[in-house]
């Protein structure tokens, strides 16, 4: 009864029962319609959270409204609006038909998608090669920039020791492999640091395996023989001989061992033209160094573990330290010597004596940290080391200058005689 007489009220052009039937149908579909009559022009206004597909709604309710037959209606204003907007997003109007062989019958609507459909259509608006760029990635472009292929040996390199290394790898071959590992990210460091104008992988790949297989062999026979054995022998005694042994014996030893393929290889033939890529290349003699001495001391701290001196957490700490830290101070130290070979080269007329104060410089140093080793001093000595190394490089044009000045003036002084 009350549908029925909705529908004759409609057909008599009433706005609110017309609104009544129209939101019968959209209500479901999260559509509202309000409606308003006035001078014949029927307006309506559909309002929802989601954008309204005019097409589909206007033929809806040009069918719904034809459908009436109310005659006092002669033109139909339709507004879609979404919620909470100030304006709405499409208008259109239309006449009404009033042809009596059109049923009221209603017109299925699409009904709202929902949240999953959206997120779906969402997903499809954006292209797959765009997201997921797969072409570059594969392109050899990407590989001739510097800093990718040091991203790749980084995060690869342990990976890749790990497949081609067998099962049961030795101590020895694995401190190796993160000797190398831990090597080349001080090396990529300091090669940013000091930016050596010039620069050779093959004599990169000399100064390092040198003083990894033919210094340290030279090393271990010096230790032996006197002076050096008696500075060694003196480095299990009280404070002051031990800091002379460290100083005299093991500094200037492994400072010289790690400065002669910078001498053999580059200041002697003539090669070296300024200071800052002969501190590089004593920088990778002293990562050679350390990466021999890395696979060594790990082999001790192994045996110690095994006989119970060490225990577990403190043997990871020792390696860690002689992996990561030690290399670093070793480059460090051996890179100030090649910096005053580098000085030396541009001072010919006293190479001695520069040589001779950067040697001076690093096993004082080298022997003092040895000296305190393992307290708040040995830390202190290693961060002093560091900075007064940047401080070199820093200062490396001023150097520069007063060198070849102060050559220029002696070159003077011998003319003049």
């Amino acid at each position: 009864m009350i549908q029925s007489s909705l529908v004759e009220l409609a057909q008599q052009g009433d706005p609110g029962a017309i609104a009544a039937l129209l939101n019968q149908a959209l209500q479901p579909r999260g559509v509202m319609a309000k409606v308003l009559l006035m001078d014949g022009c029927l307006q309506i206004l559909l309002s929802s959270n989601r954008p309204l597909a005019q097409q589909t709604f206007i033929s809806f309710l040009n069918r719904q409204i034809s459908s009436y037959r109310a005659k006092p209606i002669q033109l139909v204003k339709v507004y879609g609006q979404v919620i909470g907007e100030d304006v709405p997003a499409w208008y259109e109007e239309f006449v009404p038909t009033f042809d009596d062989s059109v049923e009221p019958e209603p017109i299925e609507l699409a009904k709202p998608r929902s949240e999953t459909n959206d997120f779906l259509a969402t997903l499809r608006t954006f292209q797959f090669s765009a997201v997921f760029p797969y072409r570059d990635v594969l392109s050899l472009g990407l590989y001739q920039n510097h800093l990718v292929k040091i991203l790749l040996f980084f995060g690869l390199f342990p990976l890749v020791v790990d497949l081609i290394t067998p099962d049961k790898a030795s101590v020895q071959q694995t401190a190796w492999m993160l000797g190398i590992y831990y090597a080349s990210i001080w090396g990529v460091v300091l090669y940013n640091l000091i930016k050596p104008p010039q620069f050779s992988w093959r004599d990169t790949l000399k100064c390092v395996l040198f003083t990894a297989f033919v210094g340290i062999p030279m090393l271990l026979f010096f230790q032996q023989v006197p002076p050096f054995n008696a500075f060694y022998a003196v480095i299990g005694a009280g404070m002051v001989p031990r800091m002379i042994g460290f100083v005299l014996g093991v500094g200037v030893l492994e400072e010289l061992c790690k400065a002669l393929p910078i001498y053999l290889f580059l200041l002697r033939p003539g090669k070296l033209q300024d200071p800052l890529t002969s501190a590089f290349y004593g920088a990778t003699s002293g990562l050679g160094f350390a990466m021999a001495e890395g696979a060594t001391y790990s082999l001790l701290y192994r045996f110690s573990l095994t006989r119970g001196d060490l225990d577990f957490g403190s043997y990871v700490l020792a390696n860690t330290i002689r992996f990561v830290s030690l290399p670093l101070f070793h480059a460090i130290l051996a890179g100030m010597v090649g910096y005053f070979m580098g000085l030396a080269a541009i001072n010919p007329s006293r190479r001695s004596a520069i040589i001779f104060i950067g040697v001076a410089i690093a096993a004082l140093l080298h022997g003092l940290y040895n000296t305190f080793a393992g307290n708040f001093l040995g830390l202190l000595i290693i961060g002093f080391s560091i900075l007064l190394f940047v401080t070199y490089i820093r200062r490396s044009k001023q150097m520069v200058e007063e060198m070849q000045k102060a050559e220029m003036g002696y070159q003077g002084i011998k003319i003049e005689r």
